[in-house]
């Protein structure tokens, strides 16, 4: 993740010689994504987000991402009021929050929302500095993430290099409200019917083109905002 996700109010970088006392709660539900808009996507996770949300490419700091789209208007609409996801497919981005990690060129760090640190909290670093079980387990997750994120740019980086994607803009009116993108990058079909058919068949079995087929129909997703809203 290249940009810190808007559910994090108070980031800061964690250093365990800084936080050396830090105690973390953390959250028993996802209501610090009510104002949510857009997520960046894992690579594991696309196929099953384009089943409920519209998901788009972006670019941002050279570096072409996938994201979803889950709220307008510092709304929402998959999330029902007492904090709970609407559907089952939940993104990974959030589900280790308040714990996050953030990339600077090819440096991954740990952040962390300050507004969760309380006594009555689990403990992340022992006395001595070294991690405790409860942040060990975070950790390990985190490490994760960030390998299905650097797959996820890999894909991208492959299919905008390879003329697989182009730049539009998009306005999106719902009942919840409007929403402009510019900019944003979406499946070239143009280009992929006149692919060669060893290039196709390169695309197919390595999977990008079943991901560009479900992100380009996923744009009419944006029609269940106006359900679930």
């Amino acid at each position: 993740m290249r940009a810190i996700m808007k559910a994090f109010k108070k980031a800061v970088a964690l250093d365990s010689h800084v936080h050396r006392n830090l105690k973390v709660r953390m959250p028993d539900n996802f209501d610090f994504m009510k104002d949510v808009e857009i997520v960046p996507l894992t690579y594991s996770e696309i196929l099953a987000a384009t089943m409920y949300y519209p998901v788009l490419f972006g670019i941002q700091e050279g570096g072409v991402f996938p994201f979803a789209v889950i709220g307008i208007n510092n709304r929402n609409v998959f999330l029902e009021e007492e904090g709970h996801w609407k559907v089952d497919v939940i993104p990974n981005v959030c589900k280790y929050f308040p714990f996050g990690i953030l990339k600077d060129k090819d440096e991954y760090t740990i952040i962390f929302d300050e507004r969760y640190a309380n006594n009555d909290g689990q403990r992340v670093f022992d006395d001595d500095g070294s991690d405790t079980e409860f942040f060990s387990k975070i950790k390990a997750g985190l490490t994760e993430l960030a390998r299905d994120f650097y797959d996820a740019e890999e894909l991208s980086r492959e299919l905008f290099e390879n003329g697989y994607l182009k730049p539009f803009n998009l306005d999106v009116e719902t009942k919840v409200g409007k929403m402009k993108f510019n900019n944003v990058y979406m499946a070239n079909l143009e280009n992929l019917s006149s692919t060669l058919p060893e290039k196709l068949y390169t695309l197919n079995a390595n999977g990008s083109l079943l991901i560009l087929h479900a992100h380009y129909l996923s744009l009419r997703n944006f029609k269940l905002f106006n359900i679930f809203a």
